[in-house]
């Protein structure tokens, strides 16, 4: 009789080394958590000779322990049955325990309440062993018996170790989704940063073409074509410090038009409300407001003592469609100005290339008392 037991014992614990090794083996190989979790609970129903076991995940913003995994459960159990995490279920009691709990006779538990979904499959006895890692704890093994067992003290010192090789694999397979999902994420801002970059650089070859050399020195082209430049440079600045990847058009007209506000802030008006301009955006708003302020200190109404500008804008939405940003540029108490007899560069690109580029509007109307601009474009959704 007592060979009988002796052999039963090695027996049992052949199974549970061979669990132990197969998990390692399949853990190792494994990338997907659900086919970890439904592996872990195959084989240690077989080892423990229990059919019914599974994984309830711990989900602290829920407060709940959720059936992540299991064996031997009845359809629409596993994936979808919660516990609460406090101490009155079983898994919530181990959870706070902090170790492994035995519940030989589940019908003289006094320390916690039994769930319906135990009762209806006949649950008698159960061990919940936390599954805990290097950091927070991601759950409990549970193994329930549909009869009354005493469970041994080498079933539970295996169902420990179990959990805790099943932690391992656990995060080793979480470490591997985050590395994938930063390898993605880096592949994304690689190619919208590549695309960014494509954008600028084509914008780049627009002003050096465009920019005009007629009756200008060579200094005169490089000092027109750098302070472009800057222009563009303040814009895509402000959109890389922003952790959004965009600008607020309110601090770019406050950096674009620094230069011309320095002796005399009052020289410039600047109102508007805050909103998020993406990068191509950004990079319009900034050139348009450049090129007026340039007109305006050569010919314009900062080219004289008295003159004032007001740039302002406000948001309109027409029922049904994006919400769109409206710029007006009011030069006031200039010299006369007229229409010119020939459009130049900058003028194209307030009346032409702005408005394509954000897909909006605008217009520079030549009244006598000073220059106005209405630009107008849509503000949502554009992310380029």
């Amino acid at each position: 009789m007592a060979e009988v037991q002796v052999e039963a014992v090695q027996e049992k614990l052949r199974l549970q080394q061979a669990a132990l090794a197969d998990f390692g083996l399949f853990a190792f190989r494994c990338d997907d958590i659900d086919s970890l979790l439904h592996r872990a609970a195959e084989l240690v129903s077989g080892a423990l000779e229990v059919p019914l076991v599974k994984v309830l995940q711990h989900l602290p913003e829920r407060g709940e322990m959720l059936i992540r995994a299991g064996v031997n459960w009845q359809p629409g159990v596993v994936g979808h049955e919660t516990f609460g995490d406090h101490e009155k279920s079983p898994g919530g009691y181990a959870l706070r325990a902090d170790h492994a709990v035995v519940s030989p006779d589940v019908d003289a538990e006094d320390r916690f309440a039994i769930p319906d979904v135990l009762r209806r499959h006949g649950v008698r006895s159960m061990v919940n062993v936390i599954i805990v890692g290097q950091g927070a704890a991601f759950g409990v093994l549970e193994v329930d018996a549909q009869e009354l067992r005493e469970f041994s003290d080498d079933d539970v010192a295996f169902l420990r170790t179990y959990a805790n090789l099943l932690a391992a694999a656990i995060e080793r397979v979480q470490t591997h989704d985050e590395l994938r999902r930063s390898a993605r994420e880096q592949g994304v801002l690689a190619r919208e940063l590549g695309h960014r970059v494509r954008n600028l650089l084509g914008l780049v070859r627009a002003l050096a073409s465009q920019t005009s050399v007629k009756d200008r020195t060579a200094e005169e082209f490089r000092g027109a074509f750098i302070d472009r430049l800057r222009a563009l440079s303040a814009a895509e600045g402000l959109v890389f410090e922003s952790s959004e990847e965009r600008a607020d058009p309110l601090t770019l007209a406050h950096e674009i038009l620094a230069a011309h506000r320095q002796d005399d802030p009052a020289k410039i008006a600047i109102e508007g409300k805050p909103a998020r301009l993406s990068a191509r955006q950004a990079r319009m708003f900034g050139l348009a407001l450049h090129e007026l302020a340039t007109n305006a200190a050569k010919y314009g109404a900062l080219s004289v003592a008295g003159g004032t500008v007001r740039v302002a804008w406000h948001f309109e939405q027409a029922e049904g469609e994006s919400r769109r940003l409206a710029m007006t540029w009011q030069e006031a108490d200039g010299p006369e100005i007229t229409p010119p007899e020939r459009k130049g560069f900058g003028t194209r690109l307030l009346e032409d290339v702005v408005a394509h580029e954000l897909n909006g509007e605008a217009e520079l109307i030549y009244e006598t008392h000073g220059l106005r601009y209405h630009l107008t474009f849509p503000v949502d959704g554009e992310r380029r």
